[in-house]
């Protein structure tokens, strides 16, 4: 990021700032306060222009019965032009300073300021202003109504023009900005998103809600992250929200990340722990003083769940007004009761979290592919965040809960009433008078008269939507309503098993025992720390032989240092910190203590014992000449290879030594081979995804498992897991890298490698028999499998006396579980939710507002690339300058103009495209659309006063309009084009352009103004060759 050279002062206490209108966060500057009447801006959103106080809003941040003892936050309502009112915290406002000759209204008049300097009197700003009569007077700032603009009249009677292209840039740029603000759902077509009905269904009931708070629980696969970030934008692109919470678990956080930045042009910034001191220890770079809430620093942000819980983290978060707080994986956020009857319960931190940030904020999306398998309690939760008291407690949620299916049944009936038998028919009558929709009096015969009639239907079914309050609250669509066969792609799996050699196998299982030996003592001495450094080593023994040599030479030489236990963990972050992430981080999402150092600080074996068994191990595993997996791996490149010489393989490992050694061993034999993986910076990771896809030869790209990112591959159709994670949602979310929609292929080939005679190839053949692991997507059964990799340890490391025994348990619950899961999926079969979730009617009128956005991204190419020609390249360079297509990659470097001008931020280069198709197939680059932050800063910066454009004179070449326009001009020697700026007030603003061509009659010229500032004709329409107008003349008659 740039930082501006240039440099204001602070009108209070000469505190250096970035521009005229930056926060000084000097903790001594008198213009942190505020009160009542004070003109401010507001520094999230500028563009409002200037506010003034209203009154002051006191909240209580804290319960207490002791009122002396309660916590309040002072914050004020703010009142900008169009009626816009907002609440606002003091560290968001900054002191709106009129400059010297500055000319403002006040109530006495027109008057100008008339010294650089201003008295501060009970906290209200006052200025010496001179009047035309020349009297001068003292005025408070809550006696000037505003700056004073000067009528467009006196502008053209002094004949001072701006450049004909600056006028016809300032105007585009003031359309285009319309059209991103206005109500349309325009960032679906300003996105590199595919099309996807549903997701614009509920896009658009979120987005006509304005701040909803709902469960948005679509199936794994259907794309919740894109509905919330579509929802983000919108309000965003609406200057309806700025500050954006979103928490998610660990391992999600860079691809949220990722998703907003690639898809949305969001900026977010990640916030931890190691963030969090440095803001501390010496602020932002964009502020010259520390906050005492670090999280006031950035409007945007993610961080994990397992940071925002911690409750001195949770505190600071819930102190800051959010417009919009996102929770991915909601079932986290659990209570368990403790008393049924009296109905007391105890908050897990995560709850805890989500409790304080539902308080703090306007807009909460919870999003969980689980809402209704979960625990009838744990749902009742959920929507206690979304809305406390709906139900009076959880025995009210319980009743209703009972009715549910009643409820059902009667929607489905109502809809196929001429169908339904005798009994049927009877059945629903009784349920009508039971549930008191119709009188209990009313005879049989009456009922069946008026249950014919569309309005009596019609009717019941109002109440029967009204009554089933969950739907009002819970957003789920399903795939088997939502998608056509089309879009499902046929997974082929096939399985590759290595047979070890005896002395391997025998090894392996050496290894298996002492690891689990050191395993259980430490779970039984609650030893978080080693027991999490067992498991590791026992997924590394599992994953390639040479990853596993290496972590024993390290911890060989941790041992050889005595090291405590800490220290080794800490390294071991140092050397794989993405797979620390998200083993140790996912481990614990539910756990209510924070993983702790100290327990781990005793030694559970002698030191010198784990080393010399370690070495013998090392020894043993070195000796062996061969390595029957790496062998395997090479054998099945070649079979892929003699099928297809141009075959593209996408290879996951979960460990990096793993994916460097895998490098070194298909590179020797010849073939491309490109690594991805949570250690490379973001130019790395595009260059590779960039180098693979572009490489026509037969080529391999090895991926770690947070090395995704988000990223998808759908150019590719053969997925190879070398080493299987024991969660089965990270196999999941691997496969989906392939799977998803856009696949160029109908079939997608899996190739999972399994060890002969192993436990972990047992368990992973039970699982996959029981819930087709590999050929289906398991999201419907994330309930029953989120916590088989706890069962998995327990099999893994049971001894050989008891291993069978438990894989047996462990097969019976699993039987259990899946019956149980397929019954409730039957049960889930809520109409009235699945007709709200996805309602046709919302759908036709979804659509039609995405096409009622008329900008073009050929139209916002041409806007930018018409900006960088002004005045020789005064504001930087368009490359390649002449090229007319969008479908192309294009760089653009600014010039010092832009990179100092006072109010928005630019960067030195850009490099992206314009045109949505390349944007989806190169997701590596910068997509320029409204949103982009060079497109938003430059709209923002020609509308802005730096940028002349308000009155000019068009040279017509009159022989290129159509010749119905030509013949109805040809005696005109001089016509006028008027621009009329209308605003409707509502919600929101929205702000429509009408330009108007008339002759000296005031006769309009019908069809001529569009046709003139249609952007695509702009280089055949005008002539800009001639830049003066010594010989206009314009009579008083003519601005009149």
């Amino acid at each position: 990021m740039v930082i501006n050279i240039k440099t204001y002062a602070c009108p209070f206490c000469n505190n250096n700032l970035e521009t005229r209108f930056s926060k000084c966060f000097n903790v001594y500057c008198q213009g942190k306060e505020f009160n009542v009447g004070n003109l401010i801006i507001y520094r999230l959103n500028p563009e409002l222009g200037i506010g003034r106080i209203a009154r002051k809003v006191v909240i209580p941040t804290s319960k207490s019965l002791d009122e002396e003892d309660t916590q309040y936050l002072n914050k004020f309502k703010v009142t900008f032009k169009n009626n816009i009112t907002k609440i606002i915290h003091p560290i968001d406002l900054i002191h709106y300073t009129f400059q010297l000759n500055e000319r403002v209204i006040t109530k006495n008049g027109v008057g100008v300021i008339n010294t650089d300097e201003f008295l501060l009197k009970d906290g209200k700003i006052s200025y010496e202003i001179i009047y035309p009569s020349g009297k001068r007077a003292q005025v408070s700032e809550d006696e000037i109504t505003s700056v004073y603009e000067e009528p467009l009249k006196k502008i053209i009677k002094r004949q001072e023009f701006d450049p004909p292209r600056q006028f016809l840039i300032k105007y585009w740029a003031n359309l285009f900005h319309s059209y991103y603000t206005s109500y349309q759902i325009k960032c679906i077509t300003n996105s590199r998103l595919t099309l996807m009905a549903h997701q614009i269904n509920v896009a658009h009931r979120l987005s006509e809600e304005y701040f909803p708070r709902v469960i948005l629980a679509d199936e794994v696969g259907l794309g919740k992250t894109i509905e919330a970030g579509i929802y983000v934008k919108e309000m965003m692109a609406r200057n309806l929200a700025e500050r954006v919470l979103i928490i998610v678990p660990a391992t999600l956080v860079r691809q949220w990340q990722f998703e907003m930045e690639n898809k949305f042009n969001m900026e977010f910034v990640i916030y931890d722990g190691q963030r969090v001191k440095e803001l501390n220890r010496k602020g932002s770079i964009y502020s010259q003083s520390k906050l005492k809430n670090p999280f006031y620093y950035d409007n945007c942000i993610i961080c994990s769940l397992q940071f925002a819980r911690n409750p001195k983290y949770a505190d600071l978060l819930s102190q800051i007004s959010w417009d919009i707080v996102i929770f991915d994986e909601a079932h986290h956020l659990r209570r368990y009761i403790t008393n049924l009857s009296t109905g007391n319960y105890r908050e897990t931190l995560n709850y805890t979290l989500a409790r304080k940030l539902s308080e703090s904020c306007e807009s909460l999306l919870l999003l969980t592919a689980t809402p209704l398998q979960l625990h009838s309690f744990d749902l009742f939760s959920l929507i206690e965040l979304i809305k406390g008291g709906v139900f009076e407690n959880f025995s009210d949620f319980e009743h209703f809960r009972k009715n549910m299916p009643f409820i059902n049944l009667l929607t489905s009936n109502l809809n196929n009433i001429d169908n339904l038998n005798n009994f049927e028919v009877k059945n629903t009558i009784k349920l009508l008078k039971d549930l008191g929709y119709i009188k209990k009096r009313d005879s049989e015969v009456n009922i069946l008269e008026q249950m014919k009639s569309e309005d009596f239907k019609r009717e019941i079914s109002k109440k029967l939507e009204k009554d089933h309050t969950l739907s009002k609250f819970l957003i789920r669509n399903r795939k088997k309503n939502v998608f056509f066969e089309e879009y499902l792609n046929k997974r082929i799996v096939q399985t590759i098993m290595i047979h070890p050699k005896p002395e391997e196998l025998e090894l392996y299982n050496e290894i298996r025992l002492y690891l689990a030996k050191i395993y259980n003592t430490s779970i039984s001495k609650t030893n978080v720390g080693l027991g999490f450094i067992i498991t590791t080593l026992q997924k590394l023994l599992t994953s390639s032989k040479v990853a596993f040599l290496k972590s024993i030479e390290r911890r060989l030489i941790q041992i050889e240092r005595s090291k405590s236990l800490g220290s080794q963990i800490k390294e071991f972050f140092e050397e794989d910190p993405e797979f620390f992430e998200s083993e140790l981080e996912d481990e614990y999402i539910d756990s209510e203590n924070s993983f702790n150092n100290q327990k781990d600080k005793e030694s559970l074996l002698n030191l010198n014992n784990q080393q010399r068994i370690l070495k013998h191990f090392y020894d043993k595993l070195k000796s062996l000449p061969y390595d029957s997996k790496s062998d395997g791996l090479l054998t099945l490149m070649s079979k892929i290879y003699q099928d297809n010489p141009k075959e593209k393989i996408l290879i996951f490992t979960q460990f990096v030594d793993t994916l460097f050694h895998l490098r070194d061993l298909l590179s020797e034999k010849g073939y491309s081979t490109y690594i991805f993986y949570g250690g490379m910076d973001k130019a790395e990771k595009q260059s590779a995804v960039e180098q693979f896809k572009a490489d026509n030869a037969f080529s391999i790209l090895l991926s770690t498992e947070i090395g995704g990112e988000g990223r998808n591959f759908q150019f590719c159709r053969i997925l190879v897991n070398y080493d299987l994670p024991w969660n089965p949602m990270k196999l999941e979310q691997r496969i989906g890298r392939l799977d998803r929609i856009g696949q160029q292929s109908k079939e997608i080939y899996i190739y999972n490698f399994f060890l002969e005679g192993t436990i972990e190839t047992d368990i992973i053949f039970a699982l996959d028999k029981r819930i087709n692991l590999f050929e289906e997507s398991i999201g419907q059964l994330e309930p029953i499998i989120g916590n088989i990799e706890k069962d998995m340890k327990a099999l893994i490391f049971a001894s050989e006396r008891e291993k069978r025994r438990k894989l047996n348990e462990f097969t019976r619950k699993l039987d259990m579980e899946v019956k149980r899961a397929k019954e409730i999926e039957v049960q889930l079969d809520d109409l009235m939710i699945d007709k709200k979730s996805f309602q046709v009617d919302d759908l036709i009128t979804s659509i039609s507002s995405c096409e009622d956005v008329k900008l073009s991204h050929n139209e916002l190419f041409l806007f930018i690339k018409y900006f960088f020609q002004l005045e020789d390249q005064k504001y930087g360079f368009f490359i390649p300058e002449n090229e007319d297509s969008v479908d192309i990659e294009v760089k653009i470097k600014t010039s010092d103009e832009l990179l100092n001008s006072s109010q928005f931020r630019f960067d030195e280069q850009y490099s992206g495209t314009f045109g949505l198709n390349l944007a989806r197939q190169k997701e590596e680059i910068d997509f320029f659309a409204l949103g982009h932050p060079l497109i938003t800063n430059i709209i923002e910066y020609c509308k802005s006063g730096a940028f002349n454009g308000i009155f000019t004179i068009l040279d017509l070449k009159k022989r290129t309009l159509p010749p119905n326009l030509l013949n109805e001009i040809r005696s005109f020697d001089e016509l006028y084009l008027f621009i009329f700026n209308i605003k409707f007030q509502g919600y929101i603003i929205e702000n429509q352009y009408l330009p108007i061509i008339i002759d000296k009659d005031g006769n309009e010229i019908n069809e001529l103004a569009e046709q003139c500032l249609n952007i695509q004709n702009n280089d055949n329409l005008f002539d800009f060759s001639n830049h003066t107008f010594e010989n206009v003349d314009i009579t008083q008659g003519s601005v009149e």
